[in-house]
């Protein structure tokens, strides 16, 4: 992704919710409102057999052609399972992080009178402990890894993740799908703070998982003969993924009862479909032949963060709650099942933002001054 298209997604998503906030006659004064307060509304529709019923066949007919590989795999010969690199071993700083993420852990779900000053604030070390962890396993199994391999690209990701999560904040105001409790007295300015550095751990958390899932050779076999999705290297599909994703921000300001899973989507389908114009692309080339691994990987990795991270916000004193429209039911942790279904294109849209830091490191800092490697 060049930094043309990630200013020009970046612009869709901030003004095109205001515009269709403001054409469907939404007070815009309460959507400027900073820190925003805590208004968790009651009377929204919160469960819905049709729509469960819409979720639940669009879930399965995606996954079904990786059902189907997975177990037609179990009877391919080994050779047609990708060799996986040497095994180093799990590192010693790897076991340090698991023991930090395990006091963390501790700490977040506890309520210790010595650490009562920073209780709120267990957030970011507990996810620190996580990305060194994930990166450790990704290493241990023989992944380049990115933080030890290019710590120039793999710093940067922490300030590109606070601004990229801000971006979702600012959807979520049209949406209002999750309200945070334990931060109502903050003022402004720790707002900004706290939340920002909270932030920051979202792409390195998704990026380091995705690296230990490339090191598994049968999901890996698995992604690479997924289902041929040749219509995304079409000019007309391509004009219509940006036509649907700027509608789709439009409607989400507008209609948000209706439209809310479009803060998932639409960002998505504007950041590929401007990449796509370009002769040289990313993974979204892969799937038009059939090769998910790439794509795929991103999924699943976001899908594998979004459980530890609704995991380690049930008990945790700041943490945040849902109210998802037609579909507030069957809660894991906080969050509705269904609603797990969101971190699928979630994960996509942070392997743009990670191959938008990486590659504008390689070209010396300038993300539109090359194309973007082939992969």
């Amino acid at each position: 992704m060049t930094k043309s298209t990630a200013v020009c997604t970046l612009t869709a998503c901030l003004g095109l919710p205001l515009l269709g906030a403001w054409l469907s006659g939404r007070a815009i004064t309460p959507l400027l409102r900073f820190p925003p307060p805590l208004a968790i509304p009651a009377n929204f529709p919160r469960f819905s057999w049709f729509a469960a019923g819409v979720v639940f066949s669009v879930s399965v007919l995606v996954a079904w052609p990786w059902v189907q590989r997975w177990r037609g795999l179990g009877h391919c010969h080994q050779a047609d399972i990708p060799v996986r690199a040497v095994r180093r071993g799990f590192p010693w700083w790897g076991s340090l992080a698991v023991a930090w993420t395990i006091v963390w852990w501790w700490l977040a779900w506890t309520r210790q009178p010595w650490l009562a000053w920073a209780q709120r604030y267990t957030f970011t070390p507990l996810w620190l402990g996580f990305i060194v962890t994930a990166s450790a396993l990704a290493w241990g199994r023989g992944a380049a890894c990115l933080m030890l391999h290019a710590p120039g690209k793999w710093l940067p990701l922490f300030a590109v993740s606070a601004a990229f999560w801000w971006v979702f904040e600012w959807l979520n105001r049209f949406v209002a799908n999750w309200h945070y409790l334990g931060v109502e007295q903050v003022g402004p300015c720790e707002y900004v703070v706290h939340s920002s550095v909270c932030f920051s751990t979202v792409l390195p958390a998704v990026a380091a998982v995705r690296e230990w899932l490339g090191t598994w050779p049968r999901l890996q076999a698995v992604l690479a003969a997924g289902p041929r999705w040749s219509w995304v290297r079409r000019r007309g599909a391509v004009a219509a993924m940006i036509g649907a994703g700027m509608a789709g921000l439009v409607l989400t300001g507008a209609h948000p009862r209706y439209f809310y899973p479009a803060l998932w989507v639409a960002p998505l389908l504007i950041g590929v479909g401007l990449s796509a114009l370009r002769p040289t692309g990313g993974w979204w080339r892969g799937i038009s032949s059939g090769d998910w691994r790439n794509a795929g990987s991103w999924a699943l990795a976001a899908l594998v963060c979004g459980f530890f991270w609704e995991c380690w916000n049930l008990h945790s004193l700041a943490k945040w709650v849902y109210s998802v429209p037609f579909v507030q039911r069957w809660q894991v942790f906080e969050m509705p099942l269904l609603g797990y279904t969101g971190y699928l294109p979630f994960g996509l849209v942070c392997g743009l933002a990670v191959a938008w830091v990486v590659e504008s490191k390689e070209a010396g800092g300038e993300a539109g001054g090359a194309d973007p490697p082939k992969r």
